[in-house]
């Protein structure tokens, strides 16, 4: 017992000592590839607008939409996020022009992005007053700190509702037009929620708290994560999105400088920002001169790693009764009912030349013999009679 012992503690010790001798392993490193460059934002838009080189401003870019687009307020809706009011949109290009960078417009244009490196929620303005809640974008030249002064801009750029509806999106249901603006503008307040995220300052809108309080009703606050999906989705209470943490400079391995496909020099320069009644038609003359872009389709991500992915679609309504007034398209029409099938009646001559069925006979052996018995007790009933009569006699 002592020799087994002794070999056990030997072959211990050797292991012990051969394995304290091996090269230490090294780990795998876990590269997070959460970033893109300006080449990312160049190559996903490009199929939905068209790039324009500016002399003053450098690339930006307009986007092929219809003639009523307003950013952050076509085809699209605010929600509560644990960032503040964030802008939820249906477009395929929305989670870049709507959380990075900022809106400009111009009579000659229309409506032009202007790339930024910075995230947020969304790039607005808000105000409070006569019962309203108001946004509009930031212009580019606008610097937003913590203690944010008036912001100006063009006064038909800004949006009012009741904040009763500020969270159903569909927005030309409940918003006058800019007629009244004029007069919202000087009897409301310039909200001042600014939140502060990685040294990145931003206006986060009405707390839910007040809006609670103003409609009286519980705002619902979703929590927002991360994707690899360029489109955004909404699912119970989390809102996932696209949102890469750090643009980088546009360069290429060469080191060249890197440009938008098919960019075109500016026909004219970009003023600063003018009003939208300043376009006297619906489509910008620059946007009525341009040819049609190619067909639109989600470019590969040039730092992106991952698989090419199919335009985004309209979301999957499984109950054909759902009204969503979150997305501003056609509702499908309830499914028809089949008919419940028709049972044929023959007619008197069918019958009659209808082969007969049998019917299977069932037995009645019990049934039978409880109708002998009973026969047999109701004969056997007036003997029985006779004889109690003699008895008594």
């Amino acid at each position: 017992m002592r020799k087994i012992y002794a070999k056990f503690l030997v072959a211990f010790s050797l292991s012990f000592i051969f394995l304290n001798c091996l090269p230490p392993t090294q780990a795998i490193a876990q590269y997070d590839d959460a970033y893109i460059s300006y080449n990312d934002f160049f190559q996903n838009l490009a199929p939905y607008g068209q790039w324009i080189e500016d002399p003053k401003m450098g690339y930006v870019w307009s986007p092929e939409v219809e003639g009523n687009f307003r950013p952050y307020y076509t085809n699209g809706h605010w929600a509560m996020t644990d960032y503040g009011n964030t802008w939820v949109s249906d477009y395929a290009w929305g989670w870049a022009c709507f959380h990075y960078g900022r809106w400009t417009f111009d009579s000659y244009y229309g409506w032009l992005w202007v790339p930024g490196s910075d995230w947020g929620p969304a790039w607005v303005a808000w105000r409070k007053g006569e019962g309203y809640y108001g946004w509009a974008p930031l212009t580019p030249e606008y610097k937003l700190s913590a203690k944010s002064a008036e912001y100006t801009c063009p006064g038909d750029w800004w949006v009012f509702i009741p904040p009763q509806y500020l969270y159903t999106g569909n927005y030309y249901r409940y918003w006058n037009g800019p007629r009244n603006n004029k007069h919202l503008i000087s009897n409301s307040d310039l909200i001042n929620n600014t939140y502060s995220n990685k040294g990145v300052t931003y206006v986060a809108g009405p707390h839910s708290a007040q809006v609670a309080k103003t409609t009286g009703k519980q705002v619902l606050t979703y929590k927002l994560v991360n994707s690899t999906n360029l489109a955004t989705r909404v699912h119970h209470e989390v809102i996932k999105m696209y949102r890469p943490a750090e643009i980088r400079p546009t360069t290429s391995l060469t080191g060249a400088r890197m440009v938008p496909p098919n960019v075109i020099a500016a026909p004219q320069g970009i003023g600063k920002p003018q009003t939208i009644s300043s376009l006297q038609t619906p489509i910008s003359e620059f946007r009525r001169n341009l040819p049609p872009t190619a067909t639109s389709k989600d470019a590969i991500g040039t730092h992106v790693i991952e698989a090419e992915k199919e335009a985004p679609k309209n979301r999957n309504i499984t109950n054909p009764y759902e009204w969503d007034i979150n997305k501003p398209v056609a509702q499908p029409e309830p499914p028809e009912r089949e008919p419940a099938p028709v049972k044929e009646t023959k007619t008197e001559e069918e019958a009659v030349d209808a082969p007969a069925v049998k019917t299977p006979v069932k037995k009645a052996v019990k049934t039978e013999t409880t109708e002998t018995k009973s026969a047999k007790d109701a004969k056997e009933a007036p003997a029985k009679a006779d004889k109690n009569t003699k008895g008594k006699k």
